[in-house]
This record gives C-alpha cells, structure tokens and sequence, in this order.
C-alpha cells in the first residue's frame, strides 16, 4: 500500500532556504577567489579596450565640432550635444547604466552588489575652449570608460557570466555589453562605480567654470549661477529650458550628490605642463590643487609729450607697472635665468609650486609719443600652500604701494578672484603611485605585443645603426609605458613624480563632498588650449591600465 506523501513543513521550507542561501554566498566567495585568481584579461583583450580603444575615441571625439577646421564645443552647442550622445553610447555599451542630469552631465553607472553604498567616481569634461586640443577632458572621460569596461569584462569572465569566446567577441564586434550581461552587470563590483561627464568645465559659454561639477557638489544655485548670461543675454536657466531640461532651483537640487552617496573621486588627465616630459614619465599622480588668487592693479601718473617731460619729472605709469611685474617675477623665483630672485625673496619663497603670472596690461593713452597716464594690470598668484600664497600677496601689495609712493604716482588693488587650494587625498595618491608601478609590466606587454606599436618600433629601426632590434624597441616601449623604465624602482618614495595642479579640474569643486585624486598623463609638447597639446597613444594606454589596476582594487 502506497503511503501518501507528507507536505512540506515550514521548517524544512525555512532550512531548505537557508541551505540555498549558502550555497549562493559559498559561489559568490568562489566569484570573487576565481576573480583574484584569474589575473587580468588575455593581453590582445586588453590591447583592444585599453590600448586601440581609447585611441581611437579620442580622435573620433576630437571631430565633433562646432567649428570648421578646428575645435570647438561650447555648453549645448549643436556639437556639444553630439559629443553628449556619443559619450553616451560608449558608457553604455561598456555595460553602464546611463542618464543625463539637469545641467547636461553625462552619468555611467554600474550599481554594484551593495547598490546603496557610496560610489567611487571618475570622469571629467567634453566641452571646451575655441581653437581646442583634443585631449582635454575628453581623455579622463575615455580613459575611464575603458577602464571600466576592461574591469566589468574581467568579472563577467572570472565568475563565468561570460565565456571567453563570448568576451572576444564583445570586444572584437564592440557589442554593447549592457544587453549581452543584462542585470548581472550590476553584481560584478562590490560597490557602485560611476562615470560623469561634466557638461561644463571651462566657461567659456557664462564665464563661469566647473559648472557641471558645481551642479553636482550642490554649489550652482547658492552660486547664482542659473542667472548668468551669455553674451547674447540668455541665462544659465532660460538654456537649460530651452534644451528641455527643467532651469528650476528644485529641479537642479535634485542633479546634487550628499557627501554620503560618495566615497572618492579620481579624475586622469592630461598634465598641461612640461613636467612629466622632462623627467621621462608618462603618469604622475598630483598632490594638490594650487589656490589661487587675482589681482587687477591699477596705476595712475601724468600723461605727457614723450620728447618735453624731463625724464627725473616724469610720472610714469607705464614705469611703475613694469618695475612692479619684473619685481613680483624675481620675488616669486622667475626672472632671466630662472633662479634669481629678490633679496627677500629668499625667506618668502619656500614652495616651489608659487607661481606668479602678469597676464593682461592695458596702457592710457597707448601712444607711441606720449607717456602713459594710466597703466591697469593682472596679477595671477598660485600656490599649493594657501599660506605662502597669501603671503605673497600681501607682499605684492605692499611693493607696488612702495614703488607707487617712490616715483610719485596713485595706485590701487582689487583682489577679483580667491580660491583657496585642495589637496589630494593621501590614501588615493598612495593608490595611484601603488597602480602605477603595478601596472608598469601589464603595459608593456600590451605595447610590445601590439601590431601598431611594433611597426613604429621597425620604422625607428631603420633609422639606427649599430644596434639590434631587440634594444631599439626595448627604449622605445621603456619611454613609452608608465613608469618609463619598466622598473618599479622608478616608483619608490622620493623618486616617483608628484606633481601640483596648477589649473583647476572639476576635481576641485568635487573635493567639497569627497576625498579626491588627479592622475596626470604625459603632455609631449607641455601645451594645452591648443591644437598643438598632444598625448602619445602609449601614453593614454599606460593612463588606461594605471586606472584598470586601481579600480580592481577598489571595485571587486
């Protein structure tokens, strides 16, 4: 006789769950060994996403133009809104999530397992100023999405969402991996990750800057910046209407982040400078971002005939401004052979980060014959210590007042602008000097193996004698990745370069809510805001996996 068949209990519906329960948390700690185990992916993977990838990007982007023969894109200019929409694209077929906010910024975001946890945030901006370079901004936005995408694809092949055919093909078909993961994208990192790429950085639109970081740090409506007017006098807000996007206080208060919902920003950009190229680096993380304080000066003397005012009677104001710009350059460490300076500036000067720059000078009545009445400069003063920069400012004051009271003319200072400086924090500097020397090796490998590379590599060689083809291309890759030697040596404390920011990045209004870092990538010709700023592919590529090696260590 048949016996009937018991139901199920709730007790043993409750311990069947707990044993299903352990056997999901018993795979994801598998997931995450097999993702530690695994390495990095297959190096012609890596070559594609990390290397070729960005490249191209950049050059694509560095097409999309308001301006015929050169480039231009200013805040919700026809081209700037094509940029927006291919960052878009990119973002989301790297498996991102993507939106823009209520001032333009374009956000990717992967939400990770704990989807409520505060994000890690990379990114930077795709406007910029007229007559532009291609690599401003626009490499921190492709170099981040090329990172991210290179570290959710090393997930999904680690925990087995993806097999390696399946992740050859992804990349080599450049498939949109949001549609081929599906949800299970979000469940590759522990913690949410996010790119944003700010709207506006420059100002050239509304003179005002960081715009679209200021939107979300929550410093746009306190700064009364819906109300700015570009030059055909609509306002910030009437702009935003106009595109579709709600101009209100209320509607831009909900684009800002709370500290809370962020847990670091790290920006890679182009270093705008002559640093890392004099010292042979590709990458250098920075240590601050310098304050900054402006001046206008204001010089009044006598206008006079050139050729009948004695030369002991005059009062020049031309003069007067000249000996105080030559005064403020020496005292700050300038001058003809770099290293002179005034007699106290010894004592003052004691950060080589001060900089001092006389930018605009305007001279009344500007006649050849007369002497001039009136002399208006700028006074641009920028340091990594806010003390020393103060400092320096009172002196500058105080010096024009004197040269002013000795040659018998008026004078007066207004500070326009004071920004006081931000500092990197110390855990992410440590971090990107920790991925750079780890990534030295990775690549490497990914430019020696690289068909590109290799054929420039035999172009040089032609032009060499005595030497054989393994040490040429051996200099050549050594100059090219991150470290410029291949040793981590290079890495140690004390030699590896860490540099000041002397320009502001929307990283400077981000540290107002989080902790922040700055990546610099190599500048060949030290230029920027300029057709001629240039970075090298291999150097992008060193920027790319310095970031991959980082965000493993943060994300999975």
């Amino acid at each position: 006789m048949a016996t009937k068949a018991k139901p199920w209990s709730l007790q043993r519906l409750f311990l069947a769950f707990c044993l299903f329960q352990a056997f999901l948390d018993h795979q994801e700690a598998w997931a995450q060994i097999a993702i530690a185990e695994e390495g990095p992916l297959p190096l012609p993977l890596l070559q594609d996403v990390l290397y070729r990838e960005p490249a191209e990007r950049i050059q694509l982007l560095g097409k999309i133009s308001d301006a015929e023969g050169s480039l231009y894109r200013r805040f919700f200019s026809p081209a700037h809104i094509r940029a927006a929409s291919q960052i878009r694209r990119w973002m989301k077929d790297a498996g991102m999530r993507t939106w823009q906010d209520g001032v333009g910024n374009v956000h990717g975001r992967i939400d990770g397992r704990a989807r409520d946890a505060p994000a890690l945030i990379s990114g930077s901006h795709y406007d910029t100023v007229m007559d532009a370079g291609k690599y401003d901004g626009a490499l921190g936005i492709i170099v981040a999405i090329a990172s991210v995408k290179a570290t959710i694809l090393q997930a999904a092949l680690a925990t087995r969402i993806m097999t390696p055919e399946e992740v050859r093909a992804a990349v080599r078909e450049s498939a949109d991996l949001g549609q081929w993961l599906g949800a299970k994208a979000h469940n590759l990192f522990a913690t949410p990750m996010e790119i944003i790429a700010f709207s506006d950085e420059e100002g050239v639109r509304f003179q005002t800057t960081f715009l679209g970081s200021r939107a979300v740090t929550g410093q746009l409506v306190p700064l009364g910046m819906l109300d700015n007017e570009d030059q055909n006098g609509e306002s910030l807000a009437d702009v935003l209407y106009k595109h579709g996007f709600q101009g209100s206080e209320e509607a831009l208060a909900r684009t800002a982040y709370s500290p809370e919902q962020v847990r670091g920003y790290v920006e890679v950009h182009m270093e705008q400078g002559p640093v890392l190229q004099a010292r042979g680096y590709a990458l250098g993380p920075v240590a601050a971002i310098a304050g900054q304080t402006r001046l206008a000066a204001s010089v009044i003397g006598t206008q006079g005939h050139a050729g009948t005012v004695p030369m002991k009677l005059r009062q020049d104001a031309a003069a007067a401004a000249a000996e105080t710009v030559v005064w403020i350059e020496q005292h700050c460490g300038g001058g003809a052979g770099g290293d002179e300076k005034t007699a106290d500036a010894a004592e003052a000067v004691t950060d080589d980060s001060l900089v001092c720059t006389t930018g605009s000078m305007v001279l009344w009545p500007g006649a050849s014959n007369v002497i001039a009445g009136a002399a208006n400069f700028s006074v641009d003063i920028r340091c990594r210590s806010d003390e020393v920069r103060k400092a320096t400012t009172k002196q500058v004051i105080a010096q024009l007042e004197t040269i002013c009271q000795r040659r018998n003319v008026n004078c007066s200072v207004e500070i326009k602008h004071e920004a006081p400086a931000a500092a990197c924090h110390p855990d992410i500097i440590a971090g990107l000097i920790d991925a750079c020397r780890e990534s030295e090796q990775l690549t490497a490998d990914i430019l020696e193996r690289d068909e590109q590379c290799q054929a420039e590599c035999d172009s040089e060689l032609s032009k060499v004698s005595n030497s054989t083809p393994q040490d040429v291309a051996g200099e050549l890759l050594d100059h090219a990745n991150c470290g410029g030697t291949g040793k981590s040596s290079r890495w140690e404390p004390g030699k590896a370069p860490v540099l000041v920011s002397g320009a502001g990045h929307d990283a400077l209004p981000m540290a107002e809510i989080t902790k922040m870092g700055l990546l610099f990538v190599r500048d060949r010709r030290g230029i920027s805001h300029s057709p001629l700023e240039y970075v090298a592919d291999e150097d992008i590529a060193a920027a790319a996996v310095a970031l991959y090696v980082y965000l493993q260590k943060e994300l999975l």
